[in-house]
């Protein structure tokens, strides 16, 4: 039963979701004319004070204003029915981002037996990105397809940076980086579809939302199932899908409607993710080419809290995260803190 006990918080979380889903659509969501919106993410688990696992991420995304779509992306987005919804807008975008996997020893010059592999992943992706409600209840929902395509081993440059930031810093420098996964292109197809449902009426001056999510991934990289969902709760709360990590699609990237008038914001944020893996490259290793492996977890979740703060322009967030042992030899969970920052134009 402890194998699976990390699955009655998400359990608790889903009945919540559904059992709180009494509340119409928001009026703010009938507005489906968004302006563009530029975002960074930094997340490290320095914020614990370790140097291990997922050690390192880093990612910069531009999202159109709803309605481009350059480059026959208009004709994709018509050929991909909506199902369940009804679709009103939809926009493109684009990211690029790196990140970096070390075992907990960083002093060892040969592979650590037990432990993961060095690895590192740098990348680019295009996003499409549509948004729409529910026929019935007129629930907000938005829609998100990713291609990331990027590449593995040293052509990734995480070598280099873990040991420049280290060097500058003064940390003791990684030795073990020539025993990382091998050179080997990648690419992983991502989807995913959120949903907005409103518990305290947008009039009031305490806004609550709960956001529950689905995502598929499918590629060289990572073949995966997830389901999870957060909570927010605060004032002036934007017309969005949320904040989450490096790792989600749609609640990272918002952006705030012409219609909306640009205001402060604050608030704080609970949430949860089941994850169902059947690959992940960065503890099976090279697809391939032979390569270091250990043997993973096939459920994984993840817990996170965190609060958001906006003014007109700009807006910051930090999330912290703990996320339960991805692979058998691995005997804690793991914890990162990850720094969201908006420009909403």
């Amino acid at each position: 039963m402890r194998s699976i006990s990390w699955l009655r918080p998400i359990a608790l979380l889903a009945v919540s979701l559904v059992c709180s889903h009494h509340a119409e659509g928001a009026d703010d969501a009938l507005l489906w004319d968004r302006r563009s919106v530029l975002t960074f993410n930094e997340e490290n688990d320095l914020f614990v004070n370790t140097d291990r696992h997922y050690t390192q991420g880093i990612n910069l995304a531009y999202l159109h204003e709803d309605g481009h779509l350059p480059l026959g992306m208009a004709s994709i987005n018509e050929w991909i029915p909506s199902w369940g919804y009804q679709r009103q807008s939809a926009r493109s975008g684009y990211s690029i981002g790196q990140s970096m996997f070390t075992p907990a020893n960083l002093s060892s010059t040969q592979p650590v037996p037990g432990d993961r592999p060095y690895a590192g992943w740098l990348h680019g992706s295009w996003i499409l990105q549509r948004s729409g409600q529910t026929a019935s209840r007129k629930t907000p929902v938005q829609e998100s397809f990713e291609l990331e395509i990027g590449s593995m081993g040293s052509a990734s440059l995480a070598r280099q940076a873990q040991r420049w930031v280290h060097d500058v810093r003064g940390f003791e420098l990684p030795e073990g980086w020539r025993n990382q996964l091998r050179d080997e292109p990648g690419f992983r197809l991502k989807y995913e579809r959120a949903y907005r449902w409103t518990i305290f009426s947008p009039d009031q001056a305490l806004q609550c939302e709960l956001i529950p999510w689905a995502r598929g991934v499918a590629g060289t990289i990572e073949d995966s199932l997830r389901v999870g969902g957060q909570l927010r709760i605060g004032v002036g709360l934007q017309n969005d899908f949320g904040i989450r990590t490096i790792d989600s699609l749609s609640t990272t990237r918002g952006g705030r409607s012409r219609s909306q008038p640009r205001r402060w914001s604050i608030h704080g944020l609970v949430g949860a993710e089941g994850k169902a893996v059947a690959r992940n490259a960065f503890l099976d290793g090279n697809l391939w080419r032979d390569s270091l492996s250990v043997d993973k977890h096939a459920l994984v979740g993840d817990f996170h809290a965190g609060v958001v703060a906006g003014l007109k322009w700009p807006e910051a967030g930090y999330v912290h995260v703990f996320r339960t042992p991805e692979f058998h030899q691995q005997h804690q969970s793991h914890q990162f803190g990850s720094i969201n920052v908006k420009l909403l134009f």
